[in-house]
């Protein structure tokens, strides 16, 4: 049994475990990103951190799924934004492969989520479109089984997608909904938990913050049933530990902005690989680089 050391750098953390070829979850740790040091201080703790694992047991290889628009076939950041600075330009996959003497795979990580989804998820589907909702807003893309990255790796991008003339994101992600928080409540340095706690308590503020969020995600993800008529729309993100609740409230504002017709032929569920869906998914996709 093959096990691949496998990382997924957020803007916030880096998870990293160890993963087996059938995609089993051996061991698994978290450490800060330190987005603010730069993308080359954080290829460097990756690198130290698959030294130091190499020591203890062998590895087959490394998969890294990270933010940022990812050239698939040679590891390069094409592109970040202001996620993790001076991180466009770096080789990741030659660094990290010179480093520690392993096939390295590189790919974005909510392309990743996407192939965890469709690898385990279980969701007998070969056309839907992922999204993760967090700081921002992340997509992916699959059609007739196979992920779509676009011309330049960009694809699924829509978190810049204008909802009523503003970024997807900027409304319909936690950040969002915190900005919607201290909008209509006392400013304080809220948390997505917190809100949603007081919002099922009847607080009538946070239920008007909370019904603005729901209002623009659900635009945007009508806007995108519209384009790519999937099977499912998957969505993902530390916001869905809400479950079933989040689910139903999501479903019940989406059917406000599509026709019976749409709606009916289009599933909304949750992502079901919750916090290693990345490093599983670009497990998946060392494999099929490396069969």
């Amino acid at each position: 049994m093959r096990n691949i050391l496998a990382f997924d750098i957020g803007g916030t953390h880096i998870k990293y475990g160890m993963v087996t070829e059938k995609g089993d979850v051996l061991s698994h740790g978290i450490m800060d990103t330190e987005a603010h040091l730069g993308g080359s201080a954080i290829i460097d703790k990756v690198i130290a951190t698959g030294k130091k694992m190499l020591k203890e047991q062998s590895i087959y290889g490394v998969a890294i799924s990270t933010a940022g628009q990812v050239d698939i076939h040679t590891g390069i950041i094409v592109s970040a934004g202001e996620t993790i600075p001076y991180y466009a330009g770096i080789g990741v996959k030659d660094r990290v492969s010179l480093s520690l003497r392993l096939p390295v795979e590189v790919r974005n990580d909510v392309d990743c989520a996407a192939l965890g989804e469709q690898w385990l998820g279980n969701h007998d589907s070969r056309n839907f479109i992922a999204l993760t909702v967090a700081t921002g807003i992340g997509g992916a893309i699959v059609i007739d089984g196979k992920l779509y990255s676009g011309h330049t790796f960009s694809a699924g991008e829509w978190g810049y997608m204008l909802v009523e003339g503003e970024p997807f994101e900027k409304n319909a992600s936690v950040t969002g909904l915190i900005r919607f928080a201290q909008k209509f409540k006392e400013n304080r340095n809220w948390t997505g938990k917190e809100i949603f706690d007081l919002y099922d308590q009847g607080d009538p503020e946070l239920k008007e913050a909370v019904n603005h969020f729901y209002r623009y995600l659900a635009i945007g993800i009508s806007n995108l049933v519209y384009i790519f008529n999937p099977e499912k729309v998957i969505i993902g993100g530390g916001i869905t530990s809400r479950g079933s609740r989040f689910l139903h409230e999501v479903q019940q504002e989406v059917q406000k902005y599509l026709p019976p017709s749409f709606y009916k032929n289009t599933e909304i569920v949750l992502a079901k690989l919750s916090n290693h869906a990345g490093m599983i998914g670009v497990v998946s996709y060392f494999l099929q680089r490396h069969r």
